[in-house]
C-alpha cells in the first residue's frame, strides 16, 4: 500500500443534508470500499472557491492523508469524478510532495545606534504644529556644512537643444489626430 494526499472539494449541499461530518464520512467509504484506509482528515471547511462552479461560490474542503494500493487509485477517481457532489478532487503520491516547509522564527527589530535608544529611554516632548522650529545661526551651520561659496559655479551657456544625441523619429499618419475638414 502506498501513501497519498487526497484533497476532495464538496459541494455544501452535502454537510447541510448530512451534517458536519458527511463529507468525511462520505471520503471514508469511498476510499474504504476500493481497499484503502483514510489515516489523516483536515476538514477545511467553508471556503470560497477561485471561480464559480455550477454556480456556487464556495465550497466544503478535505483534505486527507491515505493509504491505499495503487491499482486502487483509478477506481477511487472514476467515483470521484463520477459523483456530483464533488466539484473537484486532485490524488498525488505522498512521497512527491516535498517536505513540509520549515517554522519561520519572528522578525527582530533592526539593531540601531546607541544614541537612537538612549533617546528611546526619556520621553518625547510634545510638538505641535503651532510652534516653529528653533532657528539654526548660521556660524552653526557653516561649522556644520562648511563654508558657503560666495560666488556661484559659472553657469553653462543655456541650449534648445535636447540633450540626446539620438535622432527624432519622423511622425507618421497614424501618430498624428485626423484633422476633419470643416
Amino acid at each position: 500500500m502506498r501513501e497519498y494526499e487526497l484533497t476532495v472539494v464538496y459541494d455544501l449541499a452535502v454537510a447541510e443534508a448530512g451534517g458536519g461530518d458527511a463529507p468525511v464520512q462520505h471520503l471514508t467509504t469511498a476510499v474504504e470500499a476500493r481497499g484503502g484506509r483514510v489515516l489523516r482528515v483536515d476538514h477545511w471547511g467553508r471556503r470560497r472557491m477561485a471561480y464559480p462552479i455550477n454556480r456556487a461560490l464556495d465550497a466544503d474542503y478535505l483534505v486527507s492523508r491515505v493509504e491505499i494500493e495503487p491499482a486502487g487509485v483509478d477506481p477511487l477517481e472514476a467515483a470521484l469524478r463520477i459523483d456530483e457532489r464533488v466539484y473537484r478532487h486532485l490524488i498525488v503520491r505522498a512521497d512527491e510532495l516535498p517536505p513540509p516547509p520549515v517554522p519561520r522564527e519572528p522578525r527582530r527589530q533592526p539593531v540601531e545606534a546607541a544614541a537612537p535608544e538612549a533617546a528611546a529611554d526619556r520621553p518625547a516632548a510634545p510638538v505641535s504644529a503651532a510652534e516653529p522650529a528653533p532657528a539654526v545661526p548660521v556660524e552653526a551651520a557653516e561649522a556644520a556644512l562648511g563654508p558657503a561659496t560666495a560666488e556661484p559655479a559659472a553657469a553653462e551657456p543655456a541650449t534648445t537643444e535636447p540633450a540626446t544625441t539620438e535622432p527624432a523619429e519622423p511622425r507618421t499618419a497614424a501618430d498624428t489626430p485626423a484633422e476633419t475638414g470643416a
